[in-house]
């Protein structure tokens, strides 16, 4: 799937964020999540090993050079935030075995957040970039997210000087998330005469195979409805529905 297509779905009973077009690194400056990690998917060559789980971790004072490295964003990664890597060292068999279950089944049971290590967070990707779910024991966070991953995406994609969005274009995006929001960065339009951008937004559904998400929209699907347009006018952002 495009890099320049920003797709998020929301499964707020199950504290669940389905994303594309977000990188690790986009969502740990998101979160400014300080925590050790916890991770797994390949032999990444910064990581430490707790001798007494084998499992591999990040301190961290390390995790911003970490999700900066190339490796992060060529390998699968499982990721939970942990209390403290000391905390690997008194886990029992049980709960090593919980740790283990979410990590390689990509779920809890049922709760992907434990009292054994206090994560606030998960995050999964098969394949960086294009892929990713994560899960967010305060859900309340999310509008935070939403605003981050948004006007980070449009910063990259747009090369516009930073322009905030309103509290009032965020609660509107905020209650399109669980129609799976899709924003199409790749054709935005920009006018000749008055320089003004205009940012398709769809309202795509849910998605777990975000390449079939993008023949859909490439094919004009019916069931991906255009809800309407983020426009930039005059140094102002303005969400304008249909």
């Amino acid at each position: 799937m495009s890099n320049s297509l920003l797709y998020l779905y929301e499964d707020a009973e199950n504290h669940r964020l389905t994303m594309s077009g977000v990188t690790f690194a986009d969502f740990i400056v998101a979160t400014d999540s300080k925590r050790p990690l916890l991770i797994s998917g390949a032999a990444f060559k910064s990581a430490k090993q707790s001798l007494r789980t084998s499992f591999h971790y990040v301190e961290g004072h390390e995790v911003e050079q970490f999700v900066q490295s190339g490796e992060v964003e060529r390998f699968p990664l499982s990721a939970i935030d942990i209390r403290s890597s000391h905390s690997l060292d008194t886990l029992t068999d049980a709960e090593i075995a919980e740790l283990l279950f979410i990590m390689h089944m990509k779920r809890g049971m049922p709760s992907p957040f434990t009292s054994s290590v206090e994560n606030e967070m998960v995050y999964f990707s098969e394949n960086p970039g294009v892929q990713a779910t994560v899960y967010l024991k305060d859900w309340s966070r999310i509008e935070q997210l939403l605003t981050f991953l948004i006007q980070r995406k449009m910063r990259r994609e747009l090369r516009l000087p930073s322009s905030p969005l309103t509290a009032e274009i965020i609660i509107n995006l905020r209650h399109l998330l669980s129609e799976g929001i899709l924003m199409d960065f790749a054709n935005a339009k920009q006018s000749v005469f008055t320089r003004n951008i205009s940012i398709p937004v769809y309202a795509a559904g849910r998605y777990e195979d975000m390449t079939v998400l993008k023949e859909d929209l490439d094919s004009k699907k019916e069931s991906i409805v255009k809800r309407g347009e983020l426009v930039h006018r005059k140094k102002n952002w303005s969400l304008e529905l249909q």
